[in-house]
């Protein structure tokens, strides 16, 4: 089977733990994820069965949204609710206009602070494997993209809020950083992933749903095909002669009426997905526009040579 199994992960588990027991249920060898999800965190874990292993760096990227919690009153040394206090605990009244004001200041491309337990490289190391053995690192931030932060309710010092991001956003620095521009401190509490790129947690299988979960064929029977990944992108359908250029990593000539988008899905005349492509340049047409000759190059190959 190759495509996407849409997992709804448990608290606890880590997102490996979520391939790992994929993987020795469906027998299949190839399996990964589309983006980490911590341990704590629950919600939507997209994982790539065989061939659409291919594909897990491309859906790495999607965008990503969270529904959440934030603790005010002091922050954590990892950001969230597994780290341990720094300073004294504090019972804030908050603000709802305040918190709102503040979560305004975070919507668009803004400068986030990473956190010291985390997987971003420093000197070839992950940053968490510093901060393990006690090494002090300086504060490191870097750009991410935030769509949007809405403030959901206020319950005494929890605020519930949903992100909308890009991929790469850490929602537990999130929640530190509005703590401190409200001046008491706050840690992630609860986190949820409730969508990644196309994946809505409604196609989520819990691993909580009974015996049937343990069964090779229900998984399967759940994983959703190739040809119905990544449908935001355009179409062409390839004769069989292009199928055999592109399964070969060739450059194709195709007459489109897409022909400004980036990139492409080649599908064969059985709708199954070949290859993605990206757009090289495009050229006047004989016919009638808005039809014209687009030229691209398979950069992601699906289909195995015959």
């Amino acid at each position: 089977m190759d495509g996407v199994l849409i997992v709804d992960k448990p608290s606890g588990w880590t997102s490996h733990d979520v391939v790992a027991k994929v993987r020795n249920i469906t027998r299949i060898k190839k399996v990964g994820h589309t983006g980490t999800l911590d341990p704590f965190a629950t919600g939507v874990l997209p994982l790539t069965l065989g061939k659409a292993t291919r594909l897990t760096n491309y859906l790495l990227n999607s965008n990503k949204a969270y529904r959440g919690v934030i603790r005010f009153g002091y922050a954590t040394t990892t950001f969230d609710v597994e780290g341990d206090p720094v300073g004294p605990e504090l019972s804030p009244e908050l603000e709802r206009q305040r918190v709102e004001e503040i979560f305004r200041n975070y919507v668009g491309e803004v400068q986030q602070t990473v956190p010291l337990y985390s997987a971003k490289k420093i000197r070839g190391k992950p940053m968490y494997a510093y901060a393990r053995k006690g090494v002090v690192l300086d504060t490191t931030s870097k750009k991410v993209m935030i769509h949007s932060i809405d403030l959901v309710g206020i319950e005494g010092a929890e605020v519930e809020f949903e992100l909308r991001c890009a991929a790469g956003t850490y929602a537990r620095s999130l929640a530190h950083d509005v703590g401190r521009d409200y001046g008491c401190g706050a840690h992630l509490l609860r986190l949820r992933r409730i969508q990644s790129g196309e994946f809505p947690l409604e196609k989520a299988i819990s691993l909580s749903d009974g015996t049937d979960f343990h069964s090779r064929e229900y998984l399967l029977e759940k994983a959703i095909p190739m040809r119905e990944l990544l449908s935001e992108l355009p179409a062409v359908v390839l004769s069989d002669a292009d199928r055999a250029r592109v399964v070969h990593g060739m450059d194709l000539n195709l007459l489109t009426s897409a022909w400004e988008a980036p990139e492409y899905r080649l599908l064969a005349e059985s709708g199954d997905l070949v290859a993605l492509a990206r757009r090289l340049q495009s050229f006047m047409s004989p016919v009638a526009q808005p039809v014209r000759w687009v030229r691209v190059h398979p950069h992601i190959i699906l289909q195995d040579p015959l």
